[in-house]
């Protein structure tokens, strides 16, 4: 009696490899990681050489008032939480490979541009004596431009990227 031929068994499909952290969504991630960081050191190191109450009383004594340099001050730190809620958001999605962060972080980075064209604006309208004139606008438009034209095209490698749109997948 002759045993039977084993039957071929069907080859399985190599898995495809685990999308991995590369190219400019990595290079995009550790700036976001570096935005998120050094706000967060700076704070900490006012806690630690002043203690809970001096750094919340150093903070609240340099925003409050109705000056011109607090005032300043404030419209200056205002773009600068959008863009640290952005690179937060962007490193916690990230982490968790979420694939809310192809909507939400591009959105948020033009949440910035337009807050910091604002802020621009009304800084040089608070610090000039006759307010802003068409010379603060030529004066400003070609930074505010390169900040868009740079979120315009993150919105766009998020939207269109091969390696964001396997990256994130949760």
């Amino acid at each position: 009696m002759t045993t039977p031929a084993p039957r071929p068994t069907p080859a399985v499909p190599a898995a495809a490899p685990e999308p991995r952290l590369g190219g400019a969504l990595a290079v995009i991630f550790w700036c976001a990681c570096g935005i998120t960081a050094l706000p967060l050191a700076g704070l900490f190191t006012l806690v630690s050489s002043l203690g809970v109450a001096g750094a919340q009383s150093a903070l609240f004594d340099s925003f409050a008032g109705p000056g011109v340099a607090q005032q300043v001050l404030r419209l200056g730190l205002l773009p600068q939480l959008v863009l640290f809620a952005w690179a937060a958001c962007l490193v916690v999605l990230t982490v968790a490979k979420s694939r809310l962060a192809l909507s939400l972080a591009p959105w948020l980075l033009m949440a910035w541009v337009a807050t910091g064209a604002y802020s621009q604006f009304a800084i040089r309208d608070a610090i000039a004596p006759d307010g802003a004139d068409l010379g603060a606008f030529a004066a400003l438009v070609p930074g505010l431009l390169a900040q868009a034209a740079g979120a315009a095209a993150f919105f766009g490698y998020f939207r269109e990227g091969k390696r964001p749109a396997a990256y994130y997948r949760r």
